[in-house]
Formats: C-alpha cells, sequence, structure tokens
C-alpha cells in the first residue's frame, strides 16, 4: 500500500494513471474544458479544448452546440492524424509536427499496428470541477445521514462519496438508460431494493435510496469479498463481475483489468473503481482542491408513519410546513400521489421538519373519515402489451395480482392477448383495513434498520401461514388484522416479489 492509502480501497498500481486523470477531471478541468484522449491510456492527451472565452458570449444552447462540433472535429482530425502516421511509421523523418508527435506517443509501443489499432479508441471528457464544488456544497445536506446508515449496516463510510462519481449529489440526475437519482439505479435493481411503483419512486429519495445502496453494495461485498470488485461491480453488475473472474480465473479488479476483455467491460466500467479513489480522495481533500467552499448544513426532520390511505395534500398540511419544504423533504411521490389521484398508502414514512412530529401526530389522531380510507382509490395504469408479455409478466412487473388485472380488464384466466392492445394495471393489492405500529419512530432515517429490528421481534412470535392459490398479501394481512408492509418486513419480501402457491409466510402473532 502506498503510504496513507486506505486498506480497505487499495490504489492499484495499475490504475495509479486513471487516478491521476480522474483526479485532474473532478478537481482541475474546468466545464468548460473538453480533454480530448484515448480510451485505451487515458495518459495520450491529444487535445484539451478550452471553451472558457465562448462561454462569456453565448447561450446556453450555443456553447453546448459548438461543444459538440469542436469535439466531434478534434476526434476526426486525431483518427486522419493516426491513419496518416500509419502509412509514414517507416520514414518518421517526413512527418510533420501533428504526424510526430502521434508519433511519439506511441513510443512506448513496436507493435506495428498500434497506430491502425487506434483508431476510434479516442473519446471527450468534459471537466467536473464546478459540478464538483457544488457537489461538495450540497453534499453536506446528506453525508451525515448518509454515514449514519451505511455505519449501521458495518460498512466502510468513505462508500457514501460514491455519489459523487455517479450524480454529483444531484437528486434529479437521470441517465440515458434509465438510471435515475442519487446512487443512479436501475429500474432493475431499484425493484430489488426499494420502492418503485405507481405511488413512489424512491430512487429520487436521498436517504431511502442511500439505504438501498448500502444494502445492494453489502450484497457486492457479500458476493465478492474485497471493495475494488464490490465497488465496480456496482457499475458493470455483480453477475459480471463473478463470470469475467471465472473466465480468466482470476482473484482481483488487477486481474479483470489486465486479462479480461469482455464487450461491456468498456471503459466506463474499467475506469468506475479509479473514478471512485479520485472523486473520494478529492472530497477527502476538499480544501487542497477548492479552498473555502461553504458546506451545507445536514437536513433537520423528524419522521412519522402513516395508518391509513391519506391524501399527499392532507399529510402536507399536518406538517405545518410549505409545498416546496414538504417536498424536499418527501422527494420520492410521483404525480399521480401530488396531484391527488392517488393516496399514499398505509406504513410509509413521512418525514417532516424538526419539531413538528408531536404535532403532526396529535392532527392525524383528529382526522376524519374525509381525509383517512381503507382503500386506495382507483387508479389505473394503461399499459401498451408488447409481443411475448403475459399476465404473470405484467404482474411481476407491476407488483400486483394476476386476478387483479384480469378483473380490471374483465378478462378470464387463459384469455388470449394480443401485441399492442391496452389493459389497465390496477395499484397495488392493499388490505381493506390496516393495523399498523403504535410506535412510531422518531427523527430517524434508516427505514430498513427500524424495519429490521421490528421483524426481529415480531419473529420470535409469529405463527405460519401456507398460501393458497388466489390469495394476495393483501387479503392475508385483511385475514390476520396486520399490514402489507409488516408481512413484507417479517418476510423479506420486496415490493415486487410474487406469492408462491404452497409457500409458507410468517404471521406475527396479535
Amino acid at each position: 500500500l502506498a503510504a496513507g492509502d486506505d486498506p480497505a480501497f487499495p490504489h492499484l498500481p495499475i490504475l495509479q494513471p486513471q487516478v491521476d486523470f480522474w483526479t485532474r477531471v473532478f478537481a482541475q478541468y474546468s466545464e468548460n474544458q473538453s480533454v480530448v484522449h484515448s480510451m485505451d491510456d487515458v495518459r495520450k492527451v491529444w487535445e484539451v479544448l478550452d471553451f472558457t472565452d465562448q462561454a462569456q458570449s453565448l447561450s446556453a444552447v450555443q456553447l453546448s452546440l459548438l461543444k459538440s462540433h469542436e469535439e466531434t472535429a478534434a476526434k476526426q482530425h486525431v483518427d486522419e492524424l493516426l491513419k496518416q502516421v500509419d502509412a509514414l511509421q517507416a520514414t518518421p523523418e517526413k512527418m510533420n509536427d501533428e504526424q510526430r508527435r502521434i508519433y511519439q506517443m506511441y513510443a512506448d509501443s513496436r507493435d506495428p499496428q498500434r497506430f491502425r489499432n487506434a483508431i476510434g479508441t479516442y473519446r471527450v471528457q468534459r471537466g467536473l470541477r464546478e459540478r464538483t464544488a457544488h457537489a461538495l456544497q450540497v453534499s453536506g445536506r446528506y453525508l451525515p445521514q448518509m454515514e449514519q446508515i451505511f455505519a449501521s449496516y458495518g460498512l466502510p463510510v468513505r462508500l457514501t462519496r460514491l455519489p459523487l462519481v455517479e450524480s454529483s449529489f444531484n437528486l434529479q440526475a437521470y441517465s440515458k438508460v434509465g438510471a435515475a437519482g442519487l446512487w443512479q439505479f436501475m429500474p432493475s435493481s431499484a425493484r430489488i431494493y426499494m420502492r418503485l411503483d405507481e405511488v413512489t419512486d424512491d430512487r429520487r429519495d436521498p436517504w431511502f435510496s442511500t439505504d438501498a445502496a448500502a444494502r445492494h453494495l453489502r450484497d457486492d461485498y457479500n458476493a465478492l469479498q474485497n471493495w475494488p470488485l464490490a465497488v465496480t461491480a456496482y457499475n458493470f453488475g455483480r453477475g459480471g463481475v463473478v463470470r469475467a473472474l471465472e473466465q480468466i480465473n482470476g482473484t482481483g479488479l488487477d486481474d479483470m483489468l489486465r486479462r479480461y476483455d469482455g464487450d461491456r467491460f468498456g471503459f466506463a466500467s474499467r475506469n468506475f473503481y479509479a473514478e471512485y479513489l479520485a472523486a473520494s480522495d478529492v472530497e477527502r481533500n476538499w480544501r487542497k482542491y477548492f479552498g473555502d467552499v461553504q458546506r451545507d448544513e445536514p437536513t433537520r426532520f423528524e419522521t412519522v408513519e402513516t395508518r391509513d390511505y391519506v391524501p399527499y395534500a392532507t399529510l402536507r398540511r399536518l406538517s405545518g410546513t410549505d409545498d416546496v419544504t414538504f417536498h424536499t423533504l418527501n422527494p420520492a411521490y410521483n404525480d399521480e400521489v401530488t396531484d391527488g389521484r392517488l393516496y399514499v398508502p398505509p406504513g410509509h414514512l413521512i418525514r417532516v421538519p424538526a419539531g413538528a412530529a408531536d404535532r403532526f401526530k396529535l392532527a392525524y389522531a383528529s382526522l376524519t373519515g374525509s381525509e383517512r380510507f381503507e382503500h386506495q382509490r382507483q387508479f389505473y395504469v394503461m399499459h401498451k402489451l408488447e409481443r411475448g408479455e403475459s399476465i404473470a409478466r405484467l404482474a411481476h412487473r407491476f407488483g400486483v395480482s394476476q386476478a387483479s388485472i384480469l378483473a380490471a380488464n374483465g378478462l378470464r384466466p387463459g384469455s388470449r392477448l394480443r401485441a399492442g392492445s391496452l389493459l389497465k394495471i390496477p395499484p397495488h393489492d392493499a388490505p381493506s383495513t390496516v393495523t399498523a405500529s403504535a410506535d412510531v419512530p422518531e427523527a430517524h432515517v434508516l427505514k430498513a434498520s427500524v424495519h429490521a429490528r421490528a421483524a426481529a421481534a415480531k419473529a420470535s412470535r409469529t405463527r405460519l401461514h401456507k398460501v393458497r392459490s388466489g390469495q394476495t398479501l393483501g387479503s392475508i394481512a385483511k385475514r390476520y388484522q396486520t399490514s402489507v408492509s409488516t408481512l413484507r418486513e417479517l418476510n423479506g419480501l420486496g415490493a415486487h416479489d410474487l406469492l408462491r402457491v404452497g409457500s409458507t409466510l410468517k404471521i406475527p402473532s396479535n
């Protein structure tokens, strides 16, 4: 290990050039600078395009168009030079200055195909200095609680700096491939670790998504047994890392970097751990790189829990705060909820300003039947059926029972479905009555930890129920006078896990 290196997150010698490069990207290169470099060796930088002067006079749209045009032209120019040098490599004395510079950049290789192979390998990386400075500022709102969450799982708190790479701590970040939020969860992995349905998208919630990311990274580490691989798996996929190591008979990330050349293990995945090291190093030494950045104060709040189906507007009113503050504290709710088409379900943790929880509980207890309900509002998602989709597949995707989809569309079991037809997808199954715990968590963000402790306590006094055909969590919860959330917690079920006929559920004893 290098002096001062973190044993859990070593600076692998093979990655040092990448760490140096990404350190400059995060801390030195401006958003108005574009680095034209080789994907195969980030030390090979052809040019740094600088748009600082143009940024003073052009509109954002004009500047964006200019950058894209100049970046494309620069990559094309490098490719043309590589072709020229490939043709002239036997007579370097005939090269002009630009050609000779390319020739010298590849002096570390004797491969006669090196110039031809490099064609098309140059990419552009825009600087992130301003974005990183802003991320350092806003991260102060979340890091103390994020560290608390990771510590509760026994994980290194340094992992909480991964959003510097993923989203620059932008809660509204969305990628071209559908990843969202602080931790850039894809929908497929989000459905394993958090709520993603017609009511909420917990990827937008910095606290719930952090809890999900902690469990995701814990599972990655348990499968791979070291943090360089686990961090890489967060980007490349746990299964991808396992298969890569099996293919090359390797044990560590350095083996993958040296010997694995799978098509999916591209520039982003190969550089992900190096980016993480660079970003977390920059954050640990932020004064060195950014001077006196004013970091935001941690967001303070308390949590309460819904026991019924309640309009979002009612919860906002009971919180005693304005729309913006309430949404900031509870950012996961979809438009269908915030505009009143769907209710907030029972068992949801709601954040209210610090000091407002007791007042909220008193006001909630006095709500009449016109503002607290036993059923979700009837709201349907319209889904256009794609070729090969089945009722079973849709039920799994949307977290509802097959029977409810059939009933909503007037279909019988075994009905033929045609691609292109529209189906109504009902809300999640829910009990008609809900018995929620009387213990409401106080100022606490460790949702999964709270639930785990509650489930452990209930597990010591449970009975068993064998699932029969047609039963749902909602109907079972109603039968035993408990809540769907309690059954999910007690049995380790995710929001989209399906019940299997014949399986056994733990039921809390009343």
